[in-house]
Parts: structure tokens; C-alpha cells; sequence
């Protein structure tokens, strides 16, 4: 393969890889909390948070949480691009 054809596919391809890693979204428990917001777990153990709203807000890591049980949950991580792409790009028209 010439150098010419091996930019060209590089060209096309590295354009496309942002879209493989937004798709690392696995949510694998949601826990509705006590003001209505949500907090979503990803398989890695990192959280997001969802406002009632529907949009995904920061959660300073390590804030403790009262679910809609009444338990009390702390906040790991703070994944707000991985819900916010899981919520505008992947579920939504």
C-alpha cells in the first residue's frame, strides 16, 4: 500500500474513533434518589448524576446521597460526558 492510499485511510478512519468510545455508556443500575434526581452506575463502578430535569449535572465525588428508599449512597467519580452522551446521542431522536 502506498503512502498516498495509507493517509487517505487514515484520513477516513480517525474521525470515526470519538464515536466507538461514546458508546462506553453501559449503565448498569439507576437509583432514584429522595429530590428526584437520579444517579446512574456504569460497569467500571463510576456514577453520573441526572438532574429530575432529564440533564445531566455535576456531583462533587465522595457527596453522600439520600435514595428514594432512604438509604444513603456516596458519590464515586463524576461522569457527566459519558451520561450526557448516553442521554443526547444515544437515546434520543
Amino acid at each position: 500500500m502506498s503512502i498516498r492510499k495509507s493517509i487517505l485511510v487514515l484520513s477516513l478512519v480517525l474521525p470515526a474513533l470519538p464515536a466507538f468510545a461514546l458508546n462506553n455508556t453501559d449503565i448498569v443500575k439507576s437509583t432514584p434518589l429522595k429530590d428526584g434526581s437520579t444517579v446512574h452506575q456504569f460497569k467500571d463502578g463510576k456514577m453520573a448524576m441526572e438532574s429530575k430535569f432529564g440533564t445531566a449535572v455535576r456531583m462533587q465525588e465522595g457527596t453522600a446521597m439520600e435514595t428514594a428508599t432512604g438509604q444513603s449512597i456516596v458519590m464515586k467519580g463524576d461522569e457527566v460526558a459519558r451520561l450526557y452522551g448516553y442521554i443526547y446521542e444515544d437515546n434520543r431522536p
